[in-house]
């Protein structure tokens, strides 16, 4: 079954696609309510048997090796050093530097982030945020699935934290 049916199908809507036309709406409402009504009573027999599916567990992104990132070049060491120095000097904690992002669950590392924010900026007021720049989309896969707000340009950083964070006006300039 390719995909696009299987999830049309495992949100007990219609397969058939006239159903899916606004003047077939009230039909369409029909066969669904019959479709999940269908799905519940299934799955009570089952419970009832004895006998309840189990769900199929997925393999999570923290499961996979660790990703490692690294800064590339003086120019970029030195773009981060700014950008922290940057935040400090608006009031805001700093950063930490080549931060080792680990599973919660088991402190196994997943990734190491260019610089990074782990309590958030404004700590237990905002999301963990983090600055990567030339990293791998592997490395922003694990970072997104961590929670994390990331930015891989300094000056749109910067701006993020000018506008949701210090709730000031926004630069007029790029070099924030």
């Amino acid at each position: 079954m390719p995909l696009l049916a299987a999830i049309v199908k495992s949100h007990w809507l219609p397969m058939d696609e006239d159903l899916w036309e606004v003047e077939n709406y009230a039909d369409f409402l029909t066969i669904r309510r019959e479709l999940s009504a269908k799905a519940a009573n299934d799955f009570l027999d089952s419970l009832l048997a004895g006998n309840a599916p189990q769900p199929a567990i997925a393999t999570s992104i923290l499961d996979h090796q660790v990703v490692i990132g690294n800064i590339e070049s003086e120019e970029e060491e030195q773009i981060l050093r700014e950008c922290n120095a940057w935040i400090v000097q608006n009031g805001l904690p700093e950063g930490e530097l080549m931060y080792e992002l680990t599973d919660p669950e088991t402190g196994k590392p997943l990734a190491i982030l260019d610089l990074a924010w782990a309590n958030g900026l404004q700590e237990g007021y905002s999301q963990p945020v983090a600055l990567l720049l030339d990293e791998s989309l592997e490395i922003e896969e694990v970072v997104n699935k961590s929670g994390y707000r990331f930015f891989t340009n300094a000056d749109e950083f910067k701006e993020y934290v000018r506008k949701k964070i210090l709730a000031m006006e926004p630069a007029l300039n790029s070099s924030v």
